[in-house]
């Protein structure tokens, strides 16, 4: 990737302080225009006030509802070009990225390079997954989540949401606050890589921790 500035409008979308200071560090001075931004709403109105060439995101801590979301709005403004920057990430997660035509993804523990690769490629409408990426799609057959970096009570929080309870329910039958519940439901979702609780649900059943039979949406 070439390190001189160029004519090209960049957003960084993620709502992490060290994430956003040290991307900034690394690519602002490369772009004519180069923009944080914490919140759906105001990557919303930056995108309806000038172009940009270049999206990067991470899928599952900023504020998209559904991965759908992510894909409707690169459908919305085409011509902008989107890297996938996340901690973690599915097997199931790069798979419905790709369905909804988002196929440039890296890991945060990934080197620089790999970060420069993914943006060369989005910019150019090409494909790039980092090696670490790779690496999850091309996992022999079997069993394709694994659950084990759950704890015993996130694991009995994720089996009470298939079976159908609200967050106050839970709160109430572990007799725990909301809030806390609510900070194990954003523990979950980030550990796993998923946005929603449909995809929480495929996860658990494909990880074995419940029944395709004895879940509720």
């Amino acid at each position: 990737m070439s390190k001189t500035h160029r004519e090209i409008s960049a957003v960084l979308a993620d709502t992490q302080f060290l994430t956003n200071t040290a991307l900034h560090a690394l690519l602002s001075h490369l772009y004519s225009s180069f923009h944080t931004i914490t919140t759906k709403a105001g990557l919303l109105q930056h995108l309806e006030k000038e172009p940009v060439s270049l999206l990067i995101t991470d899928i599952t801590l900023f504020d998209y509802g559904t991965t759908g979301e992510l894909g409707q709005l690169l459908r919305d403004y085409t011509g902008m070009g989107a890297v996938v920057l996340t901690n973690s990430i599915s097997h199931l997660k790069i798979k419905e990225l790709n369905d909804n035509g988002i196929r440039n993804i890296v890991l945060k523990t990934d080197d620089r390079e790999e970060l420069f690769h993914a943006i060369e490629a989005a910019l150019k409408g090409r494909k790039y997954y980092s090696g670490n990426v790779l690496d999850i799609l091309l996992q022999k057959e079997g069993p394709l989540e694994d659950a084990t970096i759950l704890t015993s009570t996130e694991i009995e929080i994720v089996r009470m949401i298939a079976g159908g309870l609200s967050t106050k329910e839970i709160a109430a039958k572990k007799y725990i606050s909301f809030h806390t519940v609510m900070t194990h439901r954003k523990n979950i979702f980030r550990k796993l890589g998923v946005s929603s609780s449909s995809e929480l649900l495929m996860y658990a059943i494909k990880a074995g921790l419940i029944d395709n039979i004895e879940y509720h949406i």
